[in-house]
């Protein structure tokens, strides 16, 4: 029987290598299930592990120390290992989730219908609960992503869950499965390029979405400020600003974490510069400037989201139920935004960026 308080480091520190990976392959066999019978442990045995070796001088450290338990039977003149299962609190130790606190902690991180249903059924056959979780939480990244016209990257997926994982074929069978599309069709095969022009300079080609936290980079000392521009569109329009030293970003709804974290870097390189915020002058582009600001942890100058560049717009566009919504949750809430919001719940439109993209090109090449 197992006694005391499991701490299999006491006795691992008192093992060579060969009995410590004899005696970690014991608990880990005995973590797959209620209980598993030694004697499969002995067939699948191999050169490296010694049934006999575990039974004579590891077995008995391993129930006093390590959460083991064993069943014995007498066989053959001596007790012998009839079958054996190891004690839940070692399953941290050995790196192991334990399916219930996943499961609640996913249920609060996941919003999608979808997942949620997947989460409630369990993993799949021959999927472990470690990577059942990873897929859930990168499904979920994609759909959000995916609502902003966004395809993550390999490497940028798995690094907004876990940077350590890897997309192996059974993840990506699931991911599939869980979406209801071809694994190609979610995620990009290659990183996603960020769109950044202006007095920054780095050692490499292009600033991807996986490595804005590691890239070595630095802000040159003629910087005017960083413009920061949801619409592709109008970041290629306000491009050519990058020549008289400005920084543009394009910075897609959500915003992405990527894009997100390069503003944070950037800063953090240059505390000294302003940052423009020149999203949408709507409900979601006030939103957007805000969940920058707190993610970032950067204040947004309101200059290219001013209520005239919308009152003076070509097109304007009627407000939604999700608009009179988000309008009424933003009250109190939009900070330097706080006019933009008034004037849209006032005037009951909204507009895109795009219609007075010319108008913010002149309101900057001014401050030049």
């Amino acid at each position: 029987m197992s006694t005391g308080t499991p701490d299999p480091d006491s006795i691992m520190v008192r093992f060579d290598d060969e009995s410590a990976a004899m005696a970690e392959r014991v608990l880990r066999a005995g973590a797959r299930g209620s209980w598993r019978r030694w004697s499969t442990l002995r067939s699948n045995a191999g050169p490296d592990f010694s049934p006999l070796e575990v039974e004579l001088n590891l077995l008995d450290d391993l129930c006093r120390n390590a959460g083991l338990v064993v069943e014995d039977v007498w066989r053959n003149g001596r007790w012998q290992p009839e079958r054996f299962t190891v004690d839940r609190s070692i399953w941290p130790w050995l790196n192991i989730l334990d399916p219930t606190v996943v499961r609640s902690e996913l249920e609060q991180a996941l919003s999608e219908p979808v997942l949620l249903t997947a989460l409630a059924e369990g993993p799949p056959p021959h999927v472990d609960w470690r990577s059942f979780a990873f897929v859930l939480q990168a499904a979920e990244r994609v759909l959000e992503l995916g609502e902003h016209g966004i395809q993550p990257g390999e490497r940028e997926l798995a690094g907004l869950v876990d940077h350590t994982k890897a997309w192996t074929p059974r993840r990506r069978q699931l991911l599939e499965d869980l979406l209801g599309k071809p694994f190609t069709e979610l995620v990009a095969p290659r990183d996603r390029q960020l769109g950044i022009k202006g007095p920054i300079m780095h050692g490499e080609g292009n600033v991807w979405a996986s490595a804005v936290a590691t890239i070595e980079m630095e802000i040159g000392g003629d910087a005017r400020g960083v413009i920061l521009v949801e619409n592709a569109e109008t970041f290629r329009h306000l491009a050519p600003l990058a020549g008289r030293n400005w920084i543009v970003l394009h910075v897609p709804g959500g915003p992405p974490p990527a894009e997100a974290d390069l503003v944070r870097r950037l800063g953090v390189l240059a505390p000294h510069l302003t940052f423009y915020a020149c999203f949408d002058p709507d409900p979601a582009g006030i939103r957007i400037a805000r969940l920058l600001e707190g993610r970032a942890g950067v204040t947004l100058d309101p200059a290219g989201m001013q209520s005239r560049f919308l009152a003076e717009a070509d097109h304007q566009r009627e407000l939604t139920d999700w608009d009179r919504d988000q309008l009424r949750m933003l009250a109190g809430r939009s900070g330097e935004f706080e006019p933009l919001r008034r004037y849209i719940e006032q005037a009951g439109h909204k507009g895109e960026q795009e219609t007075y993209q010319r108008r913010l090109r002149a309101l900057f090449e001014s401050m030049s």
